[in-house]
């Protein structure tokens, strides 16, 4: 990563106001009178709250097949917790930890926000930063193969935060936020041992690429987004 010339308290503090307009971030949305419910709670594959967030998922989607939804489930975390820790290692600031995590519950559901916790990490390295997202990850991916998706180490589930990484990073550089947000990319993607669910291509616009699916195209009118790996399908050409 190149460094960000260092500022002041009161710059950070306003560059971070403006990810939390750019992106769902945990001071993006005040919990309100919603269920705030601990991470190892929500993951409980024997609990209401991971089963309820796939079926709302399968619901909005309309999907035949019920991998769809818990396949969203892995998606929404893996982005939340990138737009929750990235935009912070990106600009120098203590980076959240996400041990102590908790997560907003909708009302239909859904997984709506995240609450990590009071401690935060100064100047990680960008292996420190993956153990604190794959840590909280794992449980997840665990308790949804538990519920009939696919093993906890596939990629239908990793490529969720990996990708999400790049995505961040490319919505904070089209924002003209300082710092070489590639590098940074390349930095965190190298962390993650997974280098193969993240394309990057300087020369390329969007400049990332998910090598993964999250599933939402299959909705009718579901659509695709600018960085999806069906970029070039016969699908998407149609």
């Amino acid at each position: 990563m190149d460094e960000v010339p260092e500022v002041s308290a009161a710059v950070l503090r306003g560059r971070l106001r403006e990810c939390d307009r750019l992106l769902p971030r945990p001071g993006s949305v005040p919990p309100g009178d919603r269920p705030v419910v601990p991470w190892a709670e929500f993951c409980d594959p024997a609990g209401p709250w991971l089963r309820g967030c796939a079926e709302e998922w399968q619901r909005r989607g309309g999907f035949r097949h019920h991998r769809a939804g818990l396949v969203l489930v892995a998606f929404r975390f893996g982005w939340l917790a990138c737009c929750a820790t990235v935009p912070e290692y990106h600009l120098g600031a203590p980076v959240p930890a996400l041990s102590g995590l908790r997560v907003v519950v909708g009302p239909d559901g859904r997984l709506s926000a995240l609450v990590p916790g009071d401690e935060h990490v100064a100047a990680p390295e960008p292996a420190s930063w993956w153990r604190s997202v794959a840590a909280a990850f794992r449980p997840l991916a665990g308790a949804l193969h538990a519920l009939g998706g696919p093993r906890p180490g596939s990629h239908e589930y990793w490529g969720n935060p990996v990708g999400g990484l790049g995505t961040v990073l490319w919505r904070l550089q089209r924002a003209g936020m300082p710092g070489d947000a590639q590098a940074t990319a390349r930095a965190l993607r190298a962390a993650t041992g997974r280098a193969e669910l993240l394309d990057l291509d300087a020369d390329r616009e969007p400049w990332v690429r998910r090598r993964t699916c999250c599933q939402w195209w299959r909705r009718e009118g579901g659509g695709w987004c600018a960085e999806c790996v069906l970029w070039d399908s016969a699908a998407r050409q149609r």
